[in-house]
């Protein structure tokens, strides 16, 4: 019995070791490495197609013999890479599909035997990209085989579409697009295969948008493919741009475009933006010159379909200010109130850092608050401030602002308060010189009342 067991276990790694076969999975273009594992010394390597004897592609030897059959024809040597343990089958077509067959020798002595099944796999799609939102999504994976295998597709979610199997058919989402992958299930092993499907959508950027009172305004709506854009007039019912205030609810329309007339109507010209070339490069976007603190918001552009679909991108704008307390001129020894704000919180792992003049005191402190408190500014505080969004070490937007620190005694204070001592002056001197003009007056008076030697007073008398 234990002779017998002996005798099972050594039939089996014979069985392993001799004769291997390997079931790969491709599909027309791909590259392929075939492995005969490893080598004896003296070793000899054929590679055939289909059969033992069949068409050599090419061998190798431990004598340094490294060669592609050039009778094998041009479909074979124009792909083959050929090294002692491998090889490499690049660029595959239709005739390159089959059973690839290694035969090691060690010597004369044949050692070992390697059998490569390369299977063709079709993957295609019925609709002609890109799908538009509502219309029918059909994908299709085959493998040519009759061995028993399954076929299931991964969303670009990650999630298997159902039903389980090689063809899918279901209605296009915005969520469709992106990469789908067909895998092939065979004897435990799975290969799987990238196909890209392209369904109209915004581009999936930040929702955020950041800027500052000192920077422009870019509102970027794109579609993706911009390919799409040449099937507007013909696809397309209405595309809108709409605006919801930060401090409000209350949303309107800023602009709306219908391709049936190529009307492009402004609805909200107190919003000041404006397009540049629209739908360009698959572009919806809006510009304007310099932002203001009333554009903080949140803007939705949306495209709605004749299939009765629509499609939408929601953009929140994010407008930096700074606002100083009492002002940007100051003197110096005054108290001082920076605040750097959005008018709201902030979004998560975005933070608030100041740059003040390399001059200030502040210059090397790490300054990470929205609000800054400086108890007495100095004139090393002059100079341009500035306050950083930051997410990591990317800078989203930057606010400017320029403070102005005069001295306690600037030249002016001094030229003032010496101009007011000299006008002072002048008035006390004025005053004195018509005081005394005055006293004279009063003396020239008294003198021409006062000439008899010997006055009598006015009035009756008694003898």
């Amino acid at each position: 019995m234990k002779n017998l067991l002996q005798f099972f276990v050594c039939l089996i790694v014979a069985l392993e070791t001799n004769g291997a076969e390997k079931v790969i999975y491709l599909r027309v273009g791909d590259d392929v490495k075939l492995d005969s594992s490893y080598l004896p010394t003296n070793y000899y390597v054929r590679w055939f197609f289909e059969k033992e004897d069949g068409l050599e592609l090419a061998d190798t030897s431990y004598l340094g013999r490294k060669q592609v059959n050039p009778d094998s024809g041009e479909i074979w040597t124009r792909r083959l890479t050929i090294s002692p343990n491998s090889l490499t089958i690049n660029d595959m077509q239709e005739e390159n599909f089959g059973t690839i067959i290694c035969i090691v020798k060690d010597g004369s002595t044949r050692y070992d035997t390697f059998k490569f099944h390369l299977i063709k796999v079709t993957v295609s799609i019925k609709e002609q990209l890109p799908v538009i939102p509502g219309h029918s999504l059909s994908l299709n994976c085959d493998a040519e085989t009759r061995r028993q295998h399954s076929i299931y597709w991964l969303k670009p979610t990650g999630r298997k579409a159902t039903p389980l199997r090689g063809s899918v058919t279901k209605t296009a989402e915005s969520q469709d697009n992106g990469e789908w992958k067909c895998v092939v299930k065979d004897n435990g092993e799975e290969s799987s295969f990238k196909f890209p499907v392209s369904v109209v959508d915004f581009s999936s950027a930040s929702k955020y948008v950041y800027t500052s009172t000192n920077l422009p305004l870019s509102l970027p709506f794109r579609i993706t493919p911009k390919e799409f854009v040449q099937k507007i007039p013909s696809e397309v019912e209405t595309v809108e741009w709409l605006f919801t205030p930060k401090t409000s609810s209350s949303q309107h329309t800023i602009f709306s475009f219908s391709p049936k007339n190529g009307q492009l109507k402004q609805k909200d010209p107190a919003r000041e933006l404006s397009y540049k070339n629209f739908t360009a490069d698959g572009s919806f976007s809006l510009y304007k010159n310099l932002a203001k603190v009333e554009d903080r918001g949140t803007y939705n552009c949306s495209i709605t379909f004749k299939n009765g679909y629509m499609v939408s991108r929601t953009l929140v704008v994010e407008v930096v200010e700074i606002t100083p307390s009492p002002g940007t001129e100051l003197i110096s020894g005054h108290h001082l109130n920076l605040s750097c704000s959005t008018g709201g919180p902030l979004e998560t792992g975005v933070m608030v850092k100041w740059v003040p003049p390399e001059t200030s005191s502040l210059a090397k402190a790490n300054l990470s608050s929205g609000h800054l408190i400086i108890p007495r500014v100095g004139t090393e505080d002059s100079g341009k401030w500035r306050c950083d969004l930051r997410w990591s070490t990317t800078t989203l937007t930057s606010a400017v602002i320029t403070l102005k620190i005069d001295p306690i005694l600037s030249v002016w204070m001094i030229v003032t308060i010496c101009a007011a001592g000299v006008i002072l002056i002048l008035l006390l001197i004025l005053a004195f010189i018509l005081f005394r003009r005055r006293q004279h007056k009063m003396r020239q008076l008294r003198h021409r009342l006062c000439k008899c030697k010997n006055p009598k007073p006015k009035g009756f008398y008694k003898a």
